[in-house]
């Protein structure tokens, strides 16, 4: 994610981070000690504290917004359990999905529809 960020720096995109809910929380869907190592937050200070240890421990770079506690981002958007989003002049317009099979995504595609993006804006002469 950091590389991802960093080559799309200069094209004027701003990438974010946006810790929703716990998806395996230790105490409501424990999926194993590595997937499943905090309980779900009941009060914003531990949702905070969750997410500064998942940026410390990712090593986002990138600036992270973190959800209220009525989950207001993750309801608009479908946010479970992780998603890439497009967002534009308040229009979303990508709504990244998952391989249905791996549930997860390929980067490479993702830079490359930002980079047809940005060439789409702003063709180069």
């Amino acid at each position: 994610m950091n590389a991802l960020f960093r080559s799309h720096a200069s094209d004027g995109m701003r990438f974010l981070v946006v810790y929703i809910a716990e998806a395996h929380a230790r105490d409501q869907w424990p999926m194993g000690n590595i997937i499943s190592c905090v309980n779900q937050p009941i009060t914003l200070e531990q949702r905070l504290e969750n997410a500064r240890e998942c940026q410390k421990y990712c090593e986002f770079e990138m600036p992270m917004l973190v959800d209220n506690m009525d989950n207001t981002f993750h309801l608009t958007y479908g946010s479970w359990p992780f998603r890439f989003y497009v967002i534009q002049n308040g229009k979303l317009i990508l709504k990244a999905e998952p391989d249905e099979e791996t549930f997860s995504y390929h980067i490479d595609e993702l830079d490359q529809w930002i980079d047809n993006f940005c060439q789409s804006r702003y063709p180069t002469v």
